[in-house]
């Protein structure tokens, strides 16, 4: 990765990193070390890690994994903006579920590209957000115009903690793997997928992959 942006400010504008996937984390921190206009001030590999660095890290942007142990992304954006309400955040992720996308939109952050995207992508949608601008992908759009309602009616039905399992079931995840990576036990990962299952009128796992891609999800 050598892309690099305009010459800098007077001052770089503070970094922070939020990803809980250690190669990936190094990769973003070297890049953007590269770049005269951003200094990491810190990186973290969760949510929470990432709010006790906060206050030394004084981030003006926070490039944040959607999907992380414990609190997710958008959770952890919440929360830092109510230390740090200035801060801007991009969101990364692997996902494409139209509800995920919703959640994202609904939650006021600037920006959203995927992991799979290209340096110069990657380099657009981090100046765009930086510059104060709001940058969502091309495929982000697409999704939601696309399926958009549909996830709405979903989000209607579901709250925010089925949602996330319900996304983590149909990517084929375990209780305790959900569980392992929302920061929930086994047992309240599975009283939120019976849940799911009730509210989404399904009996069985292939009920609710067809009764939730009806719907849009998965």
């Amino acid at each position: 990765m050598n892309t690099r942006m305009n010459a800098p400010a007077d001052e770089p504008m503070r970094v922070l990193v939020v990803e809980d996937q250690g190669m990936f984390r190094a990769l973003l921190t070297e890049w953007l070390g590269e770049w005269g206009r951003f200094e990491v001030a810190g990186a973290a590999a969760s949510g929470e890690e990432a709010l006790a660095l906060l206050a030394s890290a004084q981030p003006d942007v926070a490039i944040v994994d959607l999907q992380l142990p414990g609190m997710d992304g958008l959770e952890f954006v919440r929360s830092a903006r109510q230390v740090r309400p200035q801060m801007r955040a991009l969101v990364l992720s692997s996902l494409v579920d139209p509800l995920a996308l919703t959640r994202v939109r609904e939650s006021g952050v600037e920006g959203y590209i995927e992991k799979d995207a290209t340096p110069e992508q990657f380099a657009d949608a981090l100046g765009a957000v930086a510059d104060g601008r709001l940058f969502y992908s091309a495929r982000f759009n697409e999704t939601l115009a696309r399926e958009g309602a549909k996830a709405q009616a979903v989000g209607k039905i579901l709250s925010r903690r089925e949602q996330e399992v319900l996304a983590h079931v149909l990517a084929g995840k375990t209780s305790r793997e959900t569980g392992e990576m929302i920061g929930l036990s086994a047992r309240t990962v599975e009283f939120h997928r019976a849940n799911v299952m009730a509210k989404l009128g399904a009996a069985n796992m292939a009920e609710l992959t067809a009764n939730a891609r009806r719907l849009g999800v998965g």
